[in-house]
C-alpha cells in the first residue's frame, strides 16, 4: 500500500451530511436544482445543521468502534454496541427495519434473532455502514465475506442486503490497494464477484451505462436511486465509476435524488479510500467530527488480524 492518507469514514460522513437535507426528493426538485455544492442544514426525516451526519455515519463508527475494541468483528458485542447507539436516542433518521431489530435486542433476542428475513426487508440500512470491514479486513477477504454476511444479518437478515454489504466492504478493501485498483475497475470486480442477485443485476446495469458514456440523469434513473439496497449499491459505484474526483463522486451521488444521504455515503466511503485525505476538498473537511472520523479509519487500517 502507498503512502496515501485514506479517508473512508470522513468520505462515508462527507456524503451523508451532504445528502441529508435533500433525501426523497427528485432529482428535478428546486432545492437540487439550486444546489451549489456545500452542506446544508434540514432533511427529510431528520433535520441536522449543515456538515452533520446521519444513523449511516453513526452506525459505522459504531461498528468500527467495536471491531476496534475487540480486535475484529464479534457479532455478540457489535449487536450490542447498535443497541447502545439506539438506546442513546441519537438515531439520525433510523430506518424503519434496522428500528426493529433494535426493539428486538432490547426485549432480549440474540444477535441471531435479531434481523428480519422477510425478504421484502432489503433496504441499504446494511451496505451504509459496512465500509469499517473493508478496512479491517481487506487482507483477509475470506474473512470479510463472512463478516459482511453477520453483520447484515444482525438486522437485515436476507440475501440482498448481504450482498450489499459484502459488495460495499469488497469495494473498500480493493481501493485500498490503488495500484491494481481503479474508480472504475473496482465497479467490474465486484460485479464479477457478487452471485446472482438484484445487487449484482443493478451492479451490470452501472457497468452498461459507464461502457456507453450515458448520461448521469439518465443512468441514475435507469439503475434507481431509491432506499433499496441493490439501487442504492449500484448507484453509488457508478457514481466512483463516472467521475474523476472525490467532489464530483459524492455530488453526483447526491444530484441523482432519492435515498441521497445512504447512496452518497456509500459513494464518500469509497471515494474516501479511493482518492484519500488529499483529495478532499477543504470546505468538506468542516463535516462534523473529522478528527474521529479519521482516527478510526488509521486505526482499522494499521491494526493487524
Amino acid at each position: 500500500m502507498s503512502d496515501l492518507k485514506i479517508a473512508t469514514l470522513v468520505g462515508c460522513a462527507i456524503g451523508d451530511a451532504l445528502g441529508n437535507p435533500f433525501e426523497m426528493k427528485s432529482s428535478n426538485h428546486h432545492s437540487l436544482l439550486s444546489w451549489d455544492g456545500l452542506f446544508k442544514a434540514g432533511g427529510t426525516f431528520w433535520k441536522g445543521n449543515a456538515g452533520q451526519y446521519t444513523d449511516d455515519t453513526l452506525m459505522s463508527i459504531a461498528l468500527a468502534e467495536s471491531i476496534i475494541e475487540n480486535n475484529g468483528f464479534v457479532p455478540e458485542k457489535v449487536a450490542q454496541e447498535y443497541l447502545k447507539w439506539y438506546n442513546s436516542g441519537n438515531t439520525r433518521g433510523i430506518g424503519s427495519t434496522t428500528a426493529s431489530a433494535m426493539v428486538r435486542l432490547k426485549l432480549g433476542a440474540s444477535y441471531t434473532e435479531s434481523g428480519l428475513k422477510d425478504l421484502e426487508n432489503a433496504g441499504n440500512g446494511t451496505a451504509m455502514r459496512a465500509s469499517p470491514i473493508g478496512l479491517f479486513y481487506k487482507d483477509d477477504l475470506h474473512s470479510l465475506l463472512s463478516v459482511a454476511s453477520q453483520d447484515a444479518s444482525i438486522t437485515h437478515n436476507s440475501d440482498e442486503p448481504k450482498l450489499g454489504s459484502i459488495a460495499v466492504a469488497l469495494g473498500v478493501a480493493f481501493l485500498t490497494d490503488e495500484q491494481h485498483y481503479n474508480n472504475v475497475s473496482v465497479l467490474y470486480e465486484i460485479e464479477d464477484i457478487i452471485s446472482d442477485s438484484y445487487v449484482k443485476a443493478k451492479l451490470t446495469l452501472a457497468k452498461y451505462h459507464i461502457e456507453n458514456y450515458s448520461e448521469p440523469e439518465e443512468a441514475l434513473a435507469n439503475i434507481g436511486t431509491s432506499g433499496y439496497v441493490a439501487d442504492s449499491v449500484g448507484a453509488a459505484f457508478y457514481c466512483l465509476a463516472k467521475t474523476s474526483n472525490f467532489k464530483d463522486a459524492v455530488q453526483m451521488a447526491v444530484r441523482g435524488g432519492g435515498d441521497t444521504d445512504s447512496i452518497a455515503a456509500i459513494t464518500g466511503a469509497l471515494a474516501g479510500t479511493y482518492y484519500g485525505l488529499e483529495g478532499i476538498p477543504e470546505e468538506y473537511k468542516t463535516v462534523e467530527n473529522f478528527d474521529l472520523l479519521q482516527s478510526l479509519t488509521d486505526e482499522l487500517i494499521n491494526k493487524e488480524i
